[in-house]
């Protein structure tokens, strides 16, 4: 089974419609809510700041959630296209 990460916020109309997606495919994550206070929110700043998946959102002037971690490793902005990188 593969470890999966989201990070996300309740604010955020993506985030919401990207967890009831996982929820109805049965597909078992873990979430960090970036609003939820500043250790979470640096949490994902390292993450967006450090990795290139993010340079396209990041000049576009976007945050870049909701993202998926999977393995410690692959990130997927946005719900990928195949939900089955995220089984």
């Amino acid at each position: 089974m593969k470890k999966v990460i989201m990070y996300g916020s309740p604010m955020c109309g993506d985030c919401v419609e990207a967890k009831k997606v996982l929820e109805e495919e049965q597909i078992r994550y873990g979430y960090v809510d970036v609003t939820a206070g500043m250790a979470h929110l640096k949490k994902f700043l390292n993450l967006r700041d450090n990795r290139p998946e993010f340079d396209a959102v990041k000049a576009e002037g976007k945050i870049g959630i909701p993202c998926f971690v999977v393995d410690d490793k692959d990130l997927y902005i946005m719900l990928p296209e195949d939900l089955d990188v995220l089984r």
